[in-house]
């Protein structure tokens, strides 16, 4: 478990029950002839980033779970640099070309994205997104050129 997994938890729960109540008092004031106001631009712009909020804790809580699957083997004690035979170089080598395509076409997928995004929560996860992604290319590059026969 990770150590911010009861504040992600803490975070999904308050923000569900948030936009929850967001959301029922947007329709209150929409009702309540407030509508086309200032009072409603406002509590709708929060009310939309509350939800954007609750979806991303939700991932996080996901993407966690799915992750301790990934590593039940506990921490890596220490990373040892192995000779690696010929097979095992081309086969590392495979991996990381047909990654390497993959890594390219979310770095040019998410940029567009950040291009086309209007809400900046979801612009700024975008830009994220892109350099880790070109994280992910340049760790695979150096695979590539290491292990090249």
């Amino acid at each position: 478990m990770s150590m911010a997994e009861p504040l992600v938890k803490h975070a999904y729960e308050t923000e569900k029950k948030a936009a929850s109540s967001y959301t029922d008092g947007l329709k209150r004031i929409q009702g309540g002839g407030l509508k086309y106001t200032k009072v409603e631009e406002i509590v709708g712009r929060i009310a939309v980033d509350t939800i954007i909020h609750k979806h991303l804790m939700k991932a996080i809580m996901d993407a966690q779970k799915e992750i301790e699957k990934l590593s039940s083997g506990g921490p890596i004690e220490e990373i040892k640099d192995v000779e690696l035979s010929p097979e095992q170089k081309a086969l590392v080598k495979r991996f990381a070309e047909m990654h390497l395509e993959i890594e390219k076409d979310m770095i040019e997928t998410y940029g567009k994205m950040a291009e086309k995004m209007t809400h900046p929560l979801f612009k700024g996860l975008a830009e994220a997104l892109v350099k880790n992604e070109q994280e992910h290319h340049r760790l695979l590059a150096e695979l590539i050129a290491k292990y090249k026969e």
